[in-house]
């Protein structure tokens, strides 16, 4: 299939524009949207025929003056010799602004990135705590929705409801347990089903819709 073989296009060009907006992204990457700490953020979760993915737990070195990506991809079906896109993340060179509990990083130095995805969901916790991206030039992350679970309302029926749902899709992000999610100035890719954000900290991230019900102004 096209998707598989060409996904990283696309995607590499909504990161590049993410970037260039980066100090206008930074001022509003919390966009108002607060779900306190004792709600339940409605997480958007795989699909019942979504296959495994390839990993659920990626560690490596990050180093201030290299680029790094990370790239987790579901399971090829067979006859397929790579499997369709899941997670991609990606820390352009000099994005690192400092190391763990905001420790300061010198020109060479590297931090051992931790990232754990649960098995059910579309959520990513980062470790570890502390870590901090450049004004300038963040990381970005960005999820391939095309296996979530269309019926996003869990009602047992996938309808214009959930379309609705699906048309606010946004990451949101918290630094930990019990800590409110908050929604983050994400862009989306319908046609493509993409969403992603820019990332100026590490926390967990999650794919989710405005809940109005608990969501307050901030």
């Amino acid at each position: 299939m096209a998707l598989r073989r060409l996904w990283l296009i696309p995607i590499l060009v909504m990161l590049a524009a993410c970037r260039d907006a980066a100090a206008p992204l930074y001022e509003q990457n919390i966009v108002g949207d607060v779900v306190g700490a004792t709600a339940d953020l409605p997480i958007l979760q795989q699909a019942p025929t979504a296959p495994p993915l390839e990993t659920y737990q990626v560690s490596f070195w990050a180093r201030k003056d290299r680029a790094s990506t990370v790239v987790v991809n579901y399971q090829p079906a067979a006859g397929e010799s790579v499997g369709l896109p899941f997670l991609r993340f990606d820390i352009p060179r000099g994005a690192l602004a400092a190391g763990p509990n905001r420790s300061h990083l010198g020109r060479h130095d590297s931090v051992f990135v931790t990232l754990t995805i649960d098995p059910e969901s579309f959520s990513v916790a980062f470790e570890p705590s502390g870590v901090v991206f450049s004004r300038r030039r963040p990381a970005t992350l960005a999820f391939w929705y095309g296996n979530a679970n269309p019926d996003l309302n869990g009602d047992g029926a996938v309808n214009a409801a959930d379309q609705t749902l699906a048309a606010d899709l946004a990451i949101w992000g918290r630094p930990g347990k019990p800590a409110a999610w908050v929604k983050t100035a994400s862009q989306t890719e319908s046609g493509q089903q993409w969403v992603w954000t820019a990332l100026y900290h590490f926390s967990e991230y999650a794919v989710s819709w405005s809940w109005s019900e608990y969501a307050v102004s901030w």
